[in-house]
This record gives structure tokens, sequence and C-alpha cells, in this order.
């Protein structure tokens, strides 16, 4: 045995070093440091998107006939928080359209893992597999997976549709760049994931927020069909895609600010540089005015339903059964809303006079009869509060109850709410859009989550973590959650409609939020 403070590794049976052979070529790791786990880190599994390849579906890499060390992660894809402080980032990582790379951990043991296929975050618009909480080595160590994480083009570079690009693409289809990313790492995962002890017939996808919505997308995708076994959507719905015709008017709008015409648009829009197209408004929320519901849903940046790599709405083809019929994980946090709030001094002393005004301008006044009976103001520490859970509800919790929902009578669901609020600001954050995640990875320590969590809480925190990697690393096992020592997590169904709360202690009880999902699903609400 090796032996860490505080971490037990047994000795590696492989060397992370020794060339692995791919379609591509040869590629080496390292050692993970405090993991029994080898890390394969900035794997290129697409042509860069650049020039004439920029606003096109991403091509086969580049074969090398010399070793590829993989030992750092790939550039972040460009993205307009991050350059829009540059100066703050470029010292800690390098950003670049040249971004489609991947990143494997196996366990430093011989043998055939299931595969756990992570996509990252962010609204479809920030986020890189780089992040300190995405960090796979413990989780593949710990519990015998390979995990792999990904970069796919974001924003305006990744989901920009046109009609000109839709003219020249032969399948008549333009503004899913980055879910062809998406779809391009899974295929190449499929392809190449033998040679670093992975089963490629046993890959589960799993993503939080939009790389949630990114597996519902896959589920409805047919270009998906047979790369994946199993699915997880943590805190993301089945909806959060437009019609192309839609997406391509918008981009002609786009393309006229950036004084391109609309012929020949497509050569226009290649040339732009990068500081050009990042110039564009940014399309997606930014919660700079809570009592501005129209602006705060909106989220320009999404999925295209162009009749190739998306036929429909996911939710739709979950509800009709057209879908790739795999077992579900799928669940959201207590507080979805609260984290928005954070950098809005003083919104939540808002008097309830000024929220019932926002709330009847923004749904009219029935509705908010509605709203303040399965919200009412006297059950939350704040007036605000009431509004924020329910827009929670609305954009983000109750999408993934609607998804439970859609396939529970067909296929083997588990449903769950992460509960666990022990951080260093309970009453701001509370059990936050994305806080689970570091739970799975078992990366409380580490950038970003270091901010919400002192040695000492992430200590505290650390027995629902080893639960929750064991649930999920059962889940991409055999599509059961369940395992010795662990509590008993039982199928959702329409009839039980029990699910998961977990928390310090763990408890299973009967779901409480089906009145207010179905009130939000009469009233048909959608990031616009």
């Amino acid at each position: 045995m090796i032996f860490i403070p505080g971490v037990t590794i047994t000795r590696a049976e492989v060397s992370c070093a020794e060339p692995v052979m791919t379609a591509y070529g040869p590629v080496a790791g390292t050692s993970e440091p405090g993991t029994a786990a080898c890390s394969y880190k900035g794997i290129p599994y697409a042509a860069p998107p650049v020039g004439p390849l920029r606003f096109r579906p991403p091509e086969p890499p580049p074969s090398h006939e010399q070793i590829y060390l993989a030992d750092h992660f790939g550039p972040w894809c460009v993205q307009p928080v991050v350059w829009g402080t540059y100066e703050r980032y470029s010292s800690r990582f390098e950003i670049s359209e040249d971004c489609l790379t991947l990143n494997i951990w196996r366990p430093a043991k011989r043998g055939s893992f299931p595969v756990m296929f992570w996509i990252h975050g962010g609204g479809l618009e920030n986020g890189s597999a780089a992040i300190g909480m995405y960090q796979g080595g413990r989780l593949a160590g710990a519990e015998e997976v390979v995990v792999v994480s990904i970069n796919y083009r974001l924003g305006v570079f990744g989901f920009l549709a046109h009609p000109e690009l839709s003219a020249e693409d032969p399948h008549h289809s333009s503004g899913n760049y980055g879910f062809l990313d998406q779809l391009a790492a899974l295929t190449w995962v499929h392809n190449n994931i033998a040679a670093f002890s992975g089963d490629p017939n046993n890959v589960t996808i799993f993503g939080n927020s939009a790389g949630g919505w990114s597996v519902c997308s896959m589920l409805a995708s047919p270009l998906a069909t047979g790369l994946f076994h199993q699915a997880i959507i943590q805190s993301g719905g089945c909806d959060a895609t437009k019609p192309l015709a839609e997406g391509e008017a918008e981009g002609r709008k786009l393309a006229h600010e950036l004084k391109c015409p609309d012929e020949p648009a497509a050569a226009c829009l290649r040339a732009k540089t990068i500081k050009e197209m990042l110039s564009l408004p940014v399309s997606a929320a930014q919660a700079d005015n809570l009592f501005d519901l129209e602006a705060l849903l909106k989220y320009g940046w999404r999925l295209k339903e162009d009749g190739w790599a998306l036929p429909n709405m996911p939710i739709e083809a979950l509800r009709s059964g057209q879908f790739n019929r795999v077992p579900l994980l799928v669940g959201s946090v207590r507080d979805e809303g609260k984290i928005f709030t954070v950098d809005l001094p003083g919104v939540r002393l808002a008097p309830i006079s000024l929220i019932r005004w926002v709330m009847r301008k923004s749904f009219g006044a029935p509705m908010l009869a509605d709203i303040e009976e399965l919200y009412p103001f006297k059950d939350y520490r704040r007036p605000l509060d009431a509004m924020i859970y329910a827009l929670g509800d609305a954009a983000l919790a109750c999408k993934c109850y609607d998804a439970a929902a859609a396939v529970a009578n067909s296929l083997p669901v588990y449903y769950y709410r992460f509960d666990y609020d022990r951080n260093l600001a309970p009453h701001l954050f509370g059990a936050a859009h994305g806080i689970e995640i570091p739970f799975v990875f078992n990366t409380l320590d580490q950038p970003t989550e270091n901010i919400f969590f002192t040695k000492r809480l992430a200590k505290k925190a650390d027995p629902l973590s080893q639960s929750m990697m064991k649930y999920w690393a059962n889940f991409a096992r055999t599509g059961n959650p369940n395992g010795p020592g662990l509590l008993n997590w039982p199928l959702y169904d329409q009839e039980h409609r029990t699910r998961m709360y977990l928390d310090l202690p763990q408890k299973v009880q009967t779901t409480d939020n089906v009145a207010k999902c179905e009130f939000w699903q009469e009233q048909g609400i959608t990031l616009k």
C-alpha cells in the first residue's frame, strides 16, 4: 500500500505513462495525485473548428504517429464571461476556438469498467471540463469506473443558427454545433474507450443544468442511439430547445448586428474575429434585475429542433415514447433559485407589495392567486423567497419532475432531491443549483467548491459524498443505484411517487412537489 495523509491508495497494476493506442495515434497519461487513477487530459476528439470549419459539424481529429502526452487540460472554449475578464484568467488557462478535447480518468488497475460521460453546464454559454469540481480521479479510483469529461463549443460559436448556414448543410441544419460536438465526443468514446479499460457497451451520460439539457436531448436524438446505456439528469430539463426557424430568424438579426448581409452571411461570419463575435449581446439570462422575469427566463442559446439531430422538443419525445429508452436517474436541488440572487444586494428585502406587482405583471392576476396558494409567503423566511422558489420550480426543478413522470410507467426511473445545505452561507445559497456536483465527484475541497466548504465543513459532508459516489457509480454499472451499505432507493412510479432525499441522514419519502409541478406543467412555461 502507498500512504498519503488522509488517503489510502493501492499500488497501481498498470503504468499510467504506458502509451494507449487510439484510432488516431498513441496517447500517454499520468498518475492522478492522491487517487488510485490514471488521467489523460486534453485529448483532441475532433478537428479544430476554426476558419472554414467554424459553424460546421465537427470533423475527425488529425492522426499522429508520435505519442501524445495527455498531461494537461485543453483550452477552454471561447465564452463571454472569460473574455470579459481576460487579463484575470489568461494566466490561469488558455481560451481558444480550438478547444474540442476530452479528459479520461481510469482506475490504475486492469479490467473493463463502466464509463461515465460528463457534460458540464453553464447555460450552453460558459464553462469547461477543467473546472476543479469536475475532476474525475477520485470517482474513478474509488468506484472503479472510467470517467470522461468534455469541452464543446459554446454560445455563438456552438449554437448560432442562420438560413445560409442551414442551406449549405446536407441535413439543412444549423445552430446545433455544440450538441454535435458532444455527440462526436461520445462517438470517440464508443470507438476508443476500450483501450482505456472502459466498456463501450456500458456508458452512462450525465450532466448538470445545461449539461442536463444536453443529456435529455441525447435521449431524444436518433444520432445518439446505441452510444449510451444509462442517463442521469441533474437539475436540467427536457424543453430547453427552440424550432430551427426561430433560431434562424434570431441568427439573421445577430448577423446584421455584425454587419453581415443575408448573402453571403456564412463567409462573413467565419471571417469575424473572436472579439467581434463576442461583441454580440449576451443572450443568456442575466440576474441583474430579479424583477424583470421575462429577461430572467431568457436563454437565447438553446438547441434547435432541426428534424435531424433533434427531431422535436425532447420532453415531447419522452412522452410519445420516441426516444432512446434507457434507465434514468433524475433530480434537482431543494433551493434551485437562491444562488442567482447572491449578486443582488438587498433584493431579498423586497416587500410583498412589490413582489405581487411583479408576479401580476408577469403572469396575470388569476395565475398570481394560484402561485400564492402553492407558495404562501408565510412559509418562507422572507417574502421574496416565495417567488424565488416558484421560479426555481418553474425553470429547473419541475423540469426534472416532468422527465421522471414522462417515462416512469415504461422505464426504470430513480428520482431525487438534494437537500444538504451545511455550507458557509446556508441562508444565501441553501442547497444551491449545482452544489450537488462535487458530492458526486468527491471534490468539495477543489476550486470552485472550496468557497462553499471549509476543510471542516467538507469533512462533515464527506459521508454524503461517499454515498452519492456509490449511488451514481452503481447506476452506471447496472442501471440501479442500490448496493451494499446504502439506504434502499426505490423506483419512482406514478402510483407511489417516492423519491430519495439526499441529505444527512438520507430519507425516502413521497415526493412533495407534485401539485406545484403539475401546475407549472399546465402553464407551459419554458426558457425563452
